[in-house]
């Protein structure tokens, strides 16, 4: 099955389902387009950054070619269809049912003047925020501090120290789309609004963009409540999982 390399034929098939291939598309940006391969029928995203492996798929039809050109483990982002192949064909750890959001109506006007924007400065303070997630397992996955260089990050401090932060895992504004996340909030501040306050400046960053999409735990109902106010609707359930090894039989 070929490997695809000319960019405007990948984007007219992710475009068929934005708010899935959201992350593809920013795949096609200048600075991570070379760390990809992209297969066909369909479309079928190997990514090799951010010192990882992820694969992503709209089908299943030439997975078997494309987990050949992947590093084990690696991190997958399927649908069930495909979900059901990849277990088939790889052992399977940390697997999530998760929605995959987007956004439909615009977000409100008002601003929490508690939200400032956040910076390279700000990593350090961004670090010591997700480490509060460490014992419970909620803290941030692919956060990567040249993502709050290069994209919308906001946050909210109270005296002196970062107690909630929301931005974008990626942004690709020449493909008009955008991901938002890394929200979180220290866990002894939260009920009080500050989740939603941080993602809904990340959101107004983001009114210029076409696509913008999230990515919630399937169980998270708290969550899914503010994402909904702030004009997200769900759009695709989906898995998020880590393939650790190939089966010596395929069943």
């Amino acid at each position: 099955m070929p490997i695809l390399t000319d960019i405007p034929s990948i984007r007219t098939a992710l475009r068929r389902d934005p708010a899935w291939s959201a992350y593809a598309l920013c795949d096609l940006a200048p600075d991570l387009f070379p760390s990809t391969r992209w297969f066909t029928p369909g479309i079928t995203l190997v990514l090799h950054a951010y010192d990882t492996c992820i694969l992503f798929a709209m089908d299943a039809e030439c997975l078997p070619e494309a987990m050949a050109h992947t590093t084990w483990p690696f991190h997958v982002q399927v649908q069930d269809d495909v979900f059901t192949e990849v277990s088939r064909r790889a052992h399977i750890e940390h697997d999530r049912r998760m929605w995959r959001m987007r956004r439909t109506t615009p977000t409100g006007d008002e601003h929490d003047a508690r939200v400032v924007p956040l910076g390279p400065a700000d990593v350090p303070a961004l670090h010591a925020l997700y480490a509060d997630g460490d014992a419970t397992g909620e803290a941030p996955d692919f956060f990567m501090p040249s993502s709050v260089q290069d994209g919308a990050y906001f946050g909210i401090y109270e005296e002196g120290q970062l107690v909630s932060a929301a931005g974008t895992h990626v942004l690709a504004r020449q493909e008009r789309a955008a991901a938002i996340g890394n929200v979180y909030t220290r866990r002894d501040r939260r009920g009080r609004g500050l989740a939603r306050a941080t993602t809904q400046a990340v959101v107004r960053a983001l009114a210029d963009i076409e696509t913008v999409v999230l990515n919630v735990r399937h169980d998270n109902a708290p969550a899914l409540r503010v994402y909904e106010s702030l004009g997200f609707e769900r759009h695709c359930p989906f898995h998020e999982a880590v393939a650790t090894a190939a089966k010596a039989e395929i069943p």
